[in-house]
């Protein structure tokens, strides 16, 4: 995790100050994919309405009863698998194999057109699960092959320059809600993007500075 300069840290307290009041909650639901894990579709209170995948192989969501989680936004998964409670990093392939398919472009990476949302939900899942050393054997599954294309495409862009670091990619911790923060409230973590600060708020940000600034000199 990298840290930033002081003008990113100032924005980041003033939107954590704006979003203390309301916890971020989510609904999930199913979608296509048939190895145990996403695409799923994140219903969020803040987000909007997004598809997303799993980062871990052990830990479980309701995707089907309609359950309301809360989660927080990090870059490093909080509990990384049956609740053992040890920070995980975010792996620059798992975010960029993430944004490509938020793009459009995991058909064209594939050069196949013709993939059904299923087989490129597979695809994606056991990606990440790999990336992420979950540790599960899919070499027998007909979408290994392709999941692989994926690492390697984003290992080559790494190795290329064209993808740095984990771009506007996040990790969502999901909890059950009031349980925030606990082994016993740990779900499984999906990814989100988070849009990159505007223009606007970076001068809003420059503008409280400079008036700062102002203040101590008068």
């Amino acid at each position: 995790m990298k840290k930033v300069c002081a003008i990113a840290a100032a924005l980041a307290v003033g939107v954590t100050g704006m979003t203390a009041a309301a916890q971020n909650t989510v609904v999930f639901s199913d979608g296509p994919g048939s190895v145990g894990g996403g695409e799923f579709t994140a219903v969020t209170s803040d987000f909007g309405t997004f598809q997303t995948f799993c980062m871990e192989y052990n830990e479980n969501l309701d995707i089907v009863g309609g359950t309301t989680y809360e989660f927080d936004i990090a870059t490093t998964v909080k509990f990384n698998g049956l609740g053992e409670g040890n920070e995980d990093p975010l792996d620059s392939r798992s975010a960029f194999v993430y944004q490509r398919f938020r793009d459009g472009e995991i058909r064209n990476i594939l050069g196949d057109q013709g993939l059904s949302d299923e087989r490129v939900a597979n695809a994606i899942q056991i990606a990440l699960w790999d990336i992420e050393d979950e540790g599960i054997d899919f070499s027998f599954h007909a979408d290994f092959a392709n999941s692989q294309a994926l690492i390697a495409a984003a290992q080559s862009a790494i190795d290329n320059g064209d993808w740095v670091g984990i771009g506007n990619v996040r990790v969502m911790n999901n909890w059950v809600m009031g349980q925030s923060g606990t082994t016993d409230g740990a779900r499984q973590d999906t990814l989100i993007i988070v849009p990159l600060p505007t223009g606007a708020a970076l001068a809003g940000v420059g503008l409280f500075g400079l008036s700062a600034a102002r203040r101590r000199r008068s």
